[in-house]
């Protein structure tokens, strides 16, 4: 395992929680894979970048959820590229929260996520 790598997906999840804070849609889809899935704590899913933006972009002009993802592990293939996340999700603001994965991929040396699982779990 690459404590770089590790360190680089945990500051890229950070990130991205800085930029959900902002509403910063984009900042936040810098991350997600052209063929993103995200599977929400309901059970509803999306798939593509493209899709998941502009759900994003929706959810935040009518409200204002500000939500964080809190990793507690990670961990990068023997090939080093693929990384599993798992770790916790809340809202800051309503009473929301559960658990969450995540599959990254390497691509020319820079981490992207594949997909998000977020289980509610209130």
């Amino acid at each position: 395992m690459s404590s770089e790598d590790v360190s680089l997906i945990r500051q890229s999840r950070l990130d991205s929680n800085v930029c959900i804070a902002k509403k910063d849609v984009d900042g936040v889809a810098k991350y997600w894979m052209k063929d993103f899935v995200q599977i929400a704590g309901d059970g509803s899913h999306t798939v593509g970048k493209k899709n998941i933006v502009e759900d994003w972009k929706y959810m935040f002009s009518k409200s204002s959820p500000l939500f964080e993802r809190l990793p507690d592990e990670i961990v990068i293939s023997k090939g080093g590229e693929l990384a599993w996340e798992k770790g916790v999700w809340n809202y800051k603001n309503d009473k929301y929260h559960g658990n969450y994965a995540a599959m990254w991929r390497k691509i020319k040396g820079k981490w992207f996520t594949q997909s998000e699982l977020y289980v509610s779990l209130n």
